[in-house]
């Protein structure tokens, strides 16, 4: 064998090729980085995270009450009992003008009205459910809203008749945070229209 083979062959044997040194140096830096993806992947949430979610649950909770369901169940604690069959029927609108609607609910069944009507309730949206700002008697149907306001909040119309009371439409107004729970009052006055009319005697018909 020759002096020029031999030297070759040595220096294959003593230094590897380029490619082999690269392989053995990148297995560790491989394995430290699916080490480090790894717990990475598996870090709980932030706080923030977790809060907006939370948020966004209680929101869409909020979204999806039902304002009927939530009046009989009302009705009932309220009274102490089983009332029967009680029929709500309900419209929005915005009272207080803070861009959300309010709710007029409308409750009737054979437990709950006598000559005079039936009752009214105003609620106002809140986080836990809703807050009644009005709990009228002796409603009869057609109620409306007038252009008119008292302490920020837009009178009702209601009207009122049955029971040895005069036919007439009464203008219910906002004061020391509710409405006036007596439309046949003395204090309250007769209005000239019902304003923007949203409930009906038509609507009990279809059950509520």
């Amino acid at each position: 064998m020759s002096r020029t083979f031999r030297s070759l062959r040595r220096r294959d044997v003593a230094s590897p090729p380029p490619t082999l040194r690269v392989r053995r140096l990148g297995a560790p830096a491989l394995v430290l980085a699916l080490a480090l993806a790894g717990c990475k992947g598996d870090a709980p949430p932030s706080e923030a995270t977790s809060a907006a979610a939370s948020g966004a649950a209680g929101s869409e909770a909020v979204a999806q009450q039902d304002p009927k369901a939530w009046v009989r169940d009302h009705i009932e604690k309220e009274n102490g009992g089983d009332l029967g069959v009680i029929h709500v029927n309900t419209a929005k609108v915005d009272l207080d003008g803070d861009g959300t609607d309010e709710i007029l609910a409308y409750a009737s069944g054979s437990m709950m009205c006598g000559t005079g009507g039936c009752n009214l309730l105003v609620l106002k949206s809140e986080a836990q459910g809703f807050k009644v700002v009005g709990d009228l008697s002796v409603v009869q149907l057609p109620v409306g809203v007038l252009d008119s306001s008292s302490n920020g909040w837009r009178d009702l119309a209601v009207s009122v008749s049955g029971g040895g009371i005069a036919s007439s439409i009464r203008r219910v107004a906002f004061e020391d945070g509710h409405y006036a729970s007596n439309p046949t009052s003395p204090d309250t006055e007769e209005a000239d229209s019902l304003g923007k009319v949203l409930l009906t005697p038509d609507m009990l018909s279809n059950g509520g």
